[in-house]
């Protein structure tokens, strides 16, 4: 019993110190390659930021996250994105930057990889994660649901590439 609590104080603490660790810099700029390139721990940092921070804490926070991962997502020189109907939760405003977030992680930890099914899979599976954990704060999302079974079915590549 007393490990369950240390286990619960230190997963109450490290969500916390997470929480704290991401800063967005007010003077950021993104305006050439090494621009970005010098911004990318930030992107992965952000990435986990909104993955473990759960999405009804700290909306102002997200808002500021979410806000730097589009604008460096729109315009890096390194990573494209494939918006592919059928993968991509459109009607979740949420999910669909968790994809694109999972999708840049994979990339970036990828030595940039341009693998579109490999960045895909990576993009649902943090959609499916980031949906789990928040699906009473987000609600049922057919899109999500829909990648979730094709998961549970270890069937998420195959799907991915048929869509490609």
């Amino acid at each position: 019993m007393h490990t369950i609590k240390v286990l619960i104080f230190f997963q109450l603490v490290s969500t916390s110190l997470l929480s704290q660790q991401v800063e967005i810099p007010n003077d950021l700029k993104l305006e050439n390659a090494d621009d970005y390139q010098k911004t990318e721990q930030l992107v992965l940092n952000s990435t986990d930021w909104l993955l473990e921070t759960p999405i009804s804490e700290y909306p102002k926070k997200r808002k500021e996250i979410n806000a730097f991962l589009m604008k460096w997502m729109s315009g890096s020189p390194t990573v494209s994105i494939e918006l592919v109907s059928g993968i991509v939760p459109l009607d979740c405003a949420d999910c669909l930057m968790s994809f694109m977030s999972g999708w840049t992680k994979y990339s970036l930890e990828n030595n940039y990889s341009k693998n579109k099914v490999a960045c895909a899979v990576a993009g649902a599976e943090n959609a499916i994660e980031f949906y789990e954990k928040n699906k009473s704060g987000l609600g049922r999302n057919s899109d999500m649901e829909k990648l979730k079974k094709q998961q549970n079915k270890e069937n998420l590549k195959k799907y991915i590439e048929s869509k490609f």
